[in-house]
């Protein structure tokens, strides 16, 4: 008596076996309902398993990090190795100047033909040069050749890091102006211009004004990274695969950069710290007998709102309430076709 109660709370009455009718039609329904279902629990279950679910939260940069590492990789196709250096500076005076190394990170050259292929096996190596002295051996002197790699229209991918202040500063590869004076097709009426004026001066020191066309260097370049500090998944470094060709004007090309800290979090709590970037750019054009060095500068500043990248995942539970519904709902709606269905057939059998 008991169990008769307790059964009336029961929401799935059965009908009696003989007051059951299977139909073709419900049988049609009820697979299609089974493969819908499938098809989007299959769908759940992927976005269950996906861990690319991202949350941002900004905040103020109180961090105390007080160097950054910047990871280069540039294509100059117009200008060759030899005369290509990188400069860094920053507001607290620190300067690194005219090297193809330093002590706080690494720069490399590779040459490159006309046609964008490497030539040798090995990077560039310069000569000794302004009292530097190289630990890697020297190659051939006939490779520094300035003149012989301008006439060849060498080009040159110079890569590398350099670990930076936190503060604003720049860095710039350009050619300086004494590689210029090598690069010049008149050398000869240069020095002689430069001996003088050198003649003409009274024992103090004064600064050598030389009237050269640096219209023939040509600045164009592919940027193939620039990034501050390492990468996470997803990240978007707006200068990668950037390049800028000059066809006939020589230019000086400068990108603003605003670094913002970043902290990417993984699903098992693992943090990377690194820097995400905004970029502005501006050029200008570099008209004859001026003398400005077509260049290209990266000018950098920190934001002082840092961003915290959190990957999330659903939950388990999430996944089973979802489940649910998607059963749910389809066997539901089939349930309701086939009542349809069934009631019209029977509605026009009886017409």
């Amino acid at each position: 008596m008991k169990l008769k109660s307790f059964s009336r709370l029961s929401a799935y009455a059965r009908a009696e076996s003989h007051l059951v009718q299977q139909t073709a039609f419900g049988a049609a329904v009820t697979l299609t309902g089974v493969i819908l279902a499938v098809i989007l629990f299959s769908n759940e279950l992927a976005e269950y398993l996906k861990p690319f679910s991202l949350q941002t939260q900004m905040s103020v940069d109180t961090s105390r990090i007080h160097y950054i590492r910047l990871s280069f990789n540039l294509t100059y196709p117009a200008l060759p190795c030899q005369v290509l250096s990188l400069d860094a500076a920053d507001t607290t005076g620190e300067h690194a100047a005219h090297s193809s190394f330093a002590s706080n990170g690494e720069i490399h050259k590779i040459r490159l033909s006309p046609e964008g292929q490497r030539i040798g096996l090995g990077e560039y190596i310069p000569p000794l040069r302004y009292g530097f002295m190289l630990s890697r051996p020297r190659q051939d002197p006939s490779e520094y050749d300035v003149n012989k790699a301008m006439d060849g229209h060498e080009g040159c991918n110079i890569y590398g890091w350099l670990d930076l202040q936190r503060v604003a500063g720049s860095f710039r590869i350009s050619v300086h102006i004494e590689d210029f004076f090598q690069l010049a097709k008149t050398q000869e009426s240069i020095a002689q211009a430069l001996q003088t004026q050198l003649e003409h001066m009274d024992g103090g020191m004064h600064a050598v004004q030389l009237q050269a066309d640096t219209t023939s260097i040509n600045s164009s370049h592919i940027i193939h990274r620039v990034s501050f500090g390492p990468t996470y998944p997803g990240q978007i470094n707006p200068l990668d695969g950037f390049e800028r060709i000059v066809e006939k004007e020589a230019g000086t090309f400068k990108y603003f950069l605003k670094i913002v800290p970043t902290e990417y979090v993984n699903l098992r709590g693992k943090s990377t710290k690194t820097n995400q970037y905004s970029v502005t750019e501006y050029d200008t054009i570099v008209h004859k007998g001026e003398m400005q060095m077509p260049s290209v500068m990266f000018m950098y500043d920190m934001s002082p709102i840092s961003v915290t990248i959190t990957e999330t995942r659903k939950s388990f539970a999430h996944l089973l309430v979802r489940f649910c519904a998607v059963v749910g709902g389809v066997f539901a709606v089939t349930g309701m076709l086939d009542r349809w269905v069934h009631k019209l057939v029977t509605a026009v059998v009886k017409a």
